[in-house]
């Protein structure tokens, strides 16, 4: 048989197959529809799914992610309601959306591109291969969408998922996760492609991520999480902390700039990494902004008001937990504001030193900085986002300035005349992720993310030049 591209193929899978099988894993104990008593069983049971899909063909590995998609989506519905129960955080129908978008958005197999170089000296082919069983460690504020976005991303790639819930949403992440490895069987795929274990500790994390069969770990949620990942002696993408600031100058469209604003701070009640924590906006267009702002359902606090609230949700310079994710009628109603019909979250005007300005809040209460022009604005935003190097958004018509704004705040996410969200491929043209991995620089985190490069090189006789 004449060795054509096709044929070369062909023999590089046989050959990662071959290498693939010859990995020992030991006895499987059965799980429940990858739910384990203890994270040994979970990974060895991952570990053995992993084999199996390896061994697939893109095409079938495409109609399993096929089949968690559907999965995801049909369950929209009754995976939020049981995420707001079990959390008490955000929006039914705002996470209703989010895990509509991880089912639709996140991308698949098509990222698993194969490239062929060839010369008068040989061919070399590269491919995406997997890592193998991925350890991921998911936060409180999404669990649903993020399972179903690394499941995604994960398994696209070659590779298999034990997940470590967030505590507070175990429940919801386990049936989450039963519910999508029922899609992937009924798809054509292994069982115990997506693993956790009974009860979400500290200590399953630790021995998940130090387990000799996981090859990777990534993580997203507080300093705590990350710093367990980037110790964990594997290969590591971690998604670390964020606040994003957002700066409008004179030049900006004040209107639109306005409604993107309180439609992406405020989504699933501002508990989303990316979305704006603070406005910087240049004195002379201030008041207009705020006007339409208030059109589109905010509630500008008074000084007096703006007081209490920042009692009632900042305690030692930290937000009050039991606050974060809550509606903002609760907040106002709790220092005896009535909020006005319509209203989905406050605003407040303060100095840069309130404590708000430099606090991650993840609550619809949004502190406003007024600037003297842009230059303030951008030295301030620059201060206020920390060196986290997450998400910042511009709202301007000025080129010069929009370009010194991604030069000088060097964040992973620029968002430039949109809303936040823009940057995930909702409402704007990008590709989208759960995973924001500014601290390890992988970026918006897609199923290349998780694979890595294999090279194999044919060395003369085989030419096509």
């Amino acid at each position: 048989m004449p060795l054509n591209e096709e044929r070369i193929s062909a023999i590089v899978k046989e050959v990662v197959k071959q290498l693939t099988a010859s990995r020992h894993i030991p006895d499987i104990v059965a799980g429940d529809n990858g739910i384990f008593d203890d994270v040994d069983s979970a990974v060895k049971a991952a570990a053995a799914a992993q084999k199996e899909l390896a061994a697939m063909s893109i095409a079938q590995r495409e109609t399993i992610v096929g089949a968690i998609r559907g999965a995801g989506e049909s369950n929209a519905q009754y995976f939020a309601r049981r995420s707001v129960d079990e959390t008490a955080l955000g929006k039914y129908e705002h996470k209703v959306q989010k895990n509509i978008n991880a089912s639709r958005l996140s991308p698949g197999t098509e990222e698993l591109v194969q490239t062929v170089q060839n010369g008068d000296h040989g061919i070399t082919i590269t491919r995406r291969a997997p890592y193998g069983v991925i350890v991921s460690i998911t936060p409180t504020t999404h669990p649903t969408p993020m399972i179903i976005n690394h499941a995604i991303i994960m398994l696209a790639g070659g590779n298999t998922v034990f997940f470590c819930p967030h505590p507070r949403a175990q429940m919801i992440s386990r049936e989450a996760i039963q519910i999508l490895n029922q899609a992937i069987i009924a798809a054509g795929g292994p069982a115990n492609c997506l693993v956790a274990v009974k009860e979400a500790t500290l200590d399953a994390v630790n021995a998940a991520s130090s387990h000799p069969l996981v090859d990777m770990v990534t993580a997203a949620g507080g300093p705590g999480v990350v710093k367990a990942a980037l110790s964990s002696g594997k290969k590591a993408i971690a998604a670390g902390a964020a606040n994003p600031p957002v700066v409008v100058d004179e030049t900006a469209d004040i209107a639109k700039a306005a409604r993107d604003i309180v439609e992406s701070a405020w989504f699933d009640n501002n508990i989303l990494c990316i979305g704006e924590k603070t406005v910087f906006a240049v004195d002379t267009i201030a008041e207009t902004l705020l006007q339409h702002m208030q059109k589109h359902g905010a509630h500008l606090l008074t000084d007096d008001e703006a007081r209490r609230v920042t009692e009632l949700i900042v305690r030692d310079d930290h937000i009050v937990g039991e606050w974060v994710g809550k509606d903002a009628s609760l907040i106002l109603q709790e220092v005896g504001i009535t909020p006005g019909e319509g209203m989905v979250g406050a605003v407040m005007v303060v100095p840069y030193e309130h404590p708000l300005v430099k606090i991650e809040q993840m609550l619809p209460i949004l502190p406003l900085v007024k600037t003297t022009d842009f230059a303030q604005g951008l030295q301030l935003a620059y201060g206020t986002e920390q060196g986290f190097r997450h998400t910042a958004v511009i709202h301007s018509q000025n080129v010069e300035r929009i370009s010194l704004f991604a030069k000088t705040m060097q964040t992973t996410i620029v968002v430039v005349n949109g809303p936040a969200f823009a940057s995930l491929g909702i409402d704007g043209d990008a590709k989208f992720g759960h995973t924001i991995a500014s601290p390890t620089g992988e970026g918006i985190c897609t199923t290349a993310t998780f694979t890595r490069q294999q090279n194999v090189t044919m060395a003369g006789g085989l030419t096509f030049a």
